[in-house]
């Protein structure tokens, strides 16, 4: 595994770990700006041809505070933390992508480059949970392309044990699909011929599970799954129709 791709791994995990941070950070919404730190593991199958999964080790650090919040590589910004409807400004990091020495298949392609991506989200409410929808743009211009995102998150258990489902859509442009699954004639090859993929809506599915140890430890957990469509399976690039993502973590939480 190269470097750069190591790096990746550790900030796609730390972002993976959102949602069962964001759940610690809402037992605490109403105390002061809290800290937290702590080591992930991961396991991580790839839809990539050839390309070896991800299974890493990591640590990693967050902040919650009343309107500014920093977890894994995301940091947001609550416009009005007491409104029914939570608005929230976000900057985060795209962890796409790959290099040639990453796959054989990838021989003789140019780089697919991580990103930097700003957006907003807006949620609220929705009988044991909540709903949200995001819409996210590449401000690097290394795609070019948007995401949107409709998701639903239950929130069930006592006291600080909590369990949350969630389902949801992701709309991505085709210019985001295809700079990432994308075959360019410039690279095409008898076995890799061009492809040009169009925009994609990604069916997701996943749960979080958040414990406390005792005293400031806390352990969680989180399983994910995508439906990949066939503007992606269809890439010469793909092997897989669908992308799924396990890790548990341990974290240690301070004021």
């Amino acid at each position: 595994m190269s470097f750069v791709r190591s790096l990746s791994s550790l900030g796609l995990l730390a972002t993976l770990a959102l949602p069962a941070l964001d759940a610690q950070a809402q037992n605490d919404r109403r105390g002061p700006p809290t800290w937290s730190a702590g080591v992930m593991g991961i396991v991580r199958d790839t839809p990539y041809r050839e390309a070896d999964s991800d299974n890493i080790v990591v640590p990693f650090v967050g902040y919650e505070g009343e309107r500014v919040y920093f977890r894994g590589l995301n940091l947001g910004w609550k416009l009005d933390p007491s409104a029914d409807i939570q608005v929230e400004l976000i900057a985060r990091a795209r962890l796409d992508g790959f290099e040639a020495e990453d796959s054989p298949v990838f021989a003789g392609m140019d780089e697919r480059e991580r990103s930097l991506e700003l957006g907003a989200s807006a949620s609220r409410a929705l009988g044991p949970g909540r709903i949200e929808f995001a819409a996210f743009t590449d401000a690097l211009d290394r795609s070019g392309g948007q995401e949107l995102d409709l998701m639903w998150r239950g929130d069930f258990g006592r006291g600080p044990f909590r369990v949350q489902p969630e389902a949801g859509l992701r709309w991505q442009s085709a210019d985001l699909v295809d700079y990432y699954f994308g075959v360019r004639a410039n690279e095409a090859t008898a076995l890799r011929p061009a492809y040009r993929a169009g925009s994609a809506l990604v069916p997701r599915l996943a749960v979080n599970a958040l414990a406390p140890l005792g005293g400031q430890w806390s352990i969680f957990a989180r399983l994910s799954y995508d439906d990949l469509p066939s503007q992606i399976t269809d890439s010469p690039l793909v092997d897989r129709g669908s992308e799924r993502r396990a890790f548990i973590g341990l974290v240690y939480g301070f004021r």
